[in-house]
């Protein structure tokens, strides 16, 4: 946990020196080629916008070459037909990639509509590809894409995972919201996700704002006793838990999405065969004395009992329990379930409080 905020406060540095980020240049080089050709091709998608600007409607396709049974498809070409003058011209994409996908919308604010062609290489890193045309004048050109500036001393990314358009402010124009992994030793080891918002700005991407996501880590197998890393506290269930119960350890803000005055949310849940079967056995939620104390109101419904308080940090343990089994007691998942229940009495006897 230390580790994640260390890398939570890298990050948000990071993304906060704006000097670090750059949208490159406008445009590369002329995309059009006449020569390319959709013999031998299928069509993947089919859109209907305005790209060439004279406000009639343009057919954009997507052409591949696949395979049977296979989501990977070559030689991706776009073949753009005029909707006034019926002429075509084709844009050779120049990758390959899984599952491609075709949008078309207003990125340049220039009144009329871009082409973009993203898909996944299928590698470890679960990178994207991605392209973004322009057309003006019966030609098509390439537009850089955004993204952090690897050059830069400090700069922590890799190449996006995903990008994709979004209409922020839901008039029809669009910006580009791109999502890079930071990851530890190996791509499988993934720490968090960088989230960034791009505006194009006349002739380049400006970044609009970068946020650090951390990843959501699996829950814990519970065995013998669990210990808070954040919470100062230890669990000591039945053994009857051990593997039967998984563990969700939720700090700050946004611990309780329903009780934003909770400090941290430690949930013990039943480890059903099925994700959808889940159920919680026993709630332990953090409270600082002075908001618990606006939130135990007798005249509402109560949120929970009051187990336990550490004087040292000002922090009231308040827990939650089902009122009854949510299963049918003769059905399988109530015959697991049941058995893991706790009484009030055998949590506070489990709970104890702990040094940091």
């Amino acid at each position: 946990m230390k580790h994640m905020k260390h890398l939570n406060k890298l990050v948000t540095g990071t993304v906060l020196t704006s000097v670090l980020f750059t949208g490159g240049y406008a445009l590369t080089a002329d995309a059009s080629n006449t020569t390319a050709t959709t013999k031998g091709l299928q069509e993947i998608t089919k859109k209907t916008a305005d790209v060439t600007g004279d406000k009639t409607a343009d057919t954009v396709v997507l052409y591949g070459k696949t395979e049977k049974n296979s989501p990977y498809v070559k030689d991706l070409t776009i073949k753009v037909t005029d909707g006034k003058t019926k002429k075509s011209f084709n844009i050779d994409v120049k990758d390959n990639g899984y599952e491609p996908k075709l949008s078309v919308q207003d990125f340049t604010y220039d009144k009329k509509d871009e082409i973009m062609v993203t898909a996944s290489t299928g590698g470890s890193g679960g990178y994207t590809t991605n392209h973004i045309y322009t057309v003006k004048d019966g030609k098509a050109k390439e537009l850089s894409l955004p993204g952090l500036d690897k050059n830069k001393a400090g700069v922590v990314g890799a190449d996006f995972v995903e990008l994709k358009p979004i209409d922020l402010n839901k008039n029809g124009l669009y910006v580009l919201e791109g999502t890079e992994r930071l990851t530890g030793d190996y791509n499988a080891d993934v720490r968090g996700y960088l989230k960034s918002k791009w505006k194009w700005n006349q002739s380049k991407w400006e970044l609009m704002s970068a946020n650090f996501e951390p990843a959501v880590t699996p829950l814990e197998v519970y065995h013998d006793t669990f210990k808070s890393q954040d919470s100062a506290f230890a669990f000591k269930g039945p053994k009857s838990w051990n593997g039967n119960i998984l563990v969700e350890e939720k700090t700050g803000p946004h611990a309780d999405e329903y009780l934003p005055e909770a400090k941290s949310v430690t949930r013990f849940i039943f480890n059903a065969d099925k994700a959808e079967d889940r159920a919680t056995a026993v709630v332990i939620t953090s409270f600082d004395l002075n908001d618990w104390k606006k939130l135990n109101n007798p005249d509402e419904p109560p949120i929970g009992v009051e187990i336990a308080r550490n004087q040292a940090t000002n922090t009231v343990y308040v827990v939650s329990l089902p009122q009854d089994s949510v299963f049918d007691p003769a059905s399988k998942e109530g015959k697991k379930f049941i058995p893991l229940m706790m009484s009030l009495d055998q949590v506070k006897q489990a709970f104890m409080l702990v040094k940091r």
